[in-house]
């Protein structure tokens, strides 16, 4: 589907909730349908990201998931559950020991690595050299 056929189906869907909630408002019951449709569009819309080729799959799969518990009716077990998730990994990082800072390398590392690094004979023919050429 292109982007336009998006925008398309998108604004039917705008038109179809914004009809339902006035007809709410003068008096015909439409929370039945609103209530199935609302969730129902959520999950087309999550499963179309799943199959397509565009967009991200992941998302399109929480979007899904989002539109199924809202459709059941348990939309707030995945914010009580993102908030217990939350607490728990708080308490964990209040409660972890610190970690210990990196002491630097021994004086007997430090003076091996500046013998190992010195300039040898070597290195100063080559300087020598690139001096030496016009």
């Amino acid at each position: 589907m292109s982007e336009r056929s998006g925008k398309f189906l998108l604004g039917l869907v705008l038109l179809l909730i914004g009809g339902l909630v006035l007809l709410d408002q003068l008096g015909i019951d439409s929370g039945d349908i609103l209530g199935l449709l609302v969730p129902g569009v959520i999950m087309l819309y999550g499963a179309r990201k799943v199959l397509g080729h565009g967009g991200s799959r992941f998302w399109g799969v929480l979007v899904f998931l989002f539109g199924l518990l809202m459709l059941f009716g348990k939309l707030h077990l995945l914010f009580h559950s993102i908030l217990a998730i939350g607490v728990i990994y708080l308490g964990y990082r209040l409660i972890r020991p610190a970690p210990t800072p990196k002491e630097g390398p021994p004086e007997w590392e430090r003076q091996w690595a500046k013998s190992v690094l010195k300039e040898d004979v070597l290195d100063r023919w080559e300087k020598n050299a690139t001096r030496n050429q016009p």
